[in-house]
């Protein structure tokens, strides 16, 4: 899958090489947000992301004029056939492009592929201090769909959790 729009995006499957892109995204927007909650993540984990991809759960890349400004996965929901067609997104914007619609278009297109990809939901897991992202995905027509209070641990303290769904059509 490959395609542009009207902005000279181009969307397409991750590569290997993309992956030091990719880590700069991640950790890029750990910076912006002021608070760095992965540290522990690193060039082999995102390699790993990528050849763990399969035709059903992608990792996409959204580049203009070669640089890539962005990246989103999708990954099964949880182990058992009945969530099969519930999956898991991820979505980072490099923070020099945050705001500018590259989000928007980047999650419209992964929305846009879910018959192929064979999902009808999407669940999104924020930090409640992600303010930015929460707000990111009520504008895209998610609801906050639960709270898991305190399951996140990190450098910061104990942070509760939101569960931001979607169903597609």
């Amino acid at each position: 899958m490959l395609t542009a729009n009207k902005k000279n995006h181009i969307v397409r499957r991750a590569e290997l090489d993309d992956a030091p892109s990719i880590l700069a995204i991640f950790c890029g927007e750990q910076a912006h947000s002021g608070k760095s909650r992965y540290k522990d993540v690193n060039l082999i984990d995102v390699i790993d992301w990528i050849e763990r991809m399969t035709d059903r759960h992608p990792l996409f890349v959204m580049a203009q004029q070669g640089e890539i400004i962005a990246w989103c996965s999708i990954e099964p929901f949880y182990g058992l056939a009945a969530f099969d067609e519930t999956c898991e997104v991820s979505l980072y914007v490099k923070p020099a492009y945050q705001q500018n619609g590259v989000g928007t278009q980047l999650l419209g297109y992964l929305m846009d592929q879910h018959l192929a990809l064979c999902f009808t939901r999407l669940i999104a897991y924020v930090f409640e201090s992600n303010l930015s992202s929460r707000v990111f995905f009520e504008k895209q027509g998610f609801e906050q769909w639960g709270k898991l209070p305190g399951v996140a641990r990190h450098e910061f303290g104990q942070e509760d959790v939101y569960l931001y769904g979607k169903l597609l059509s």
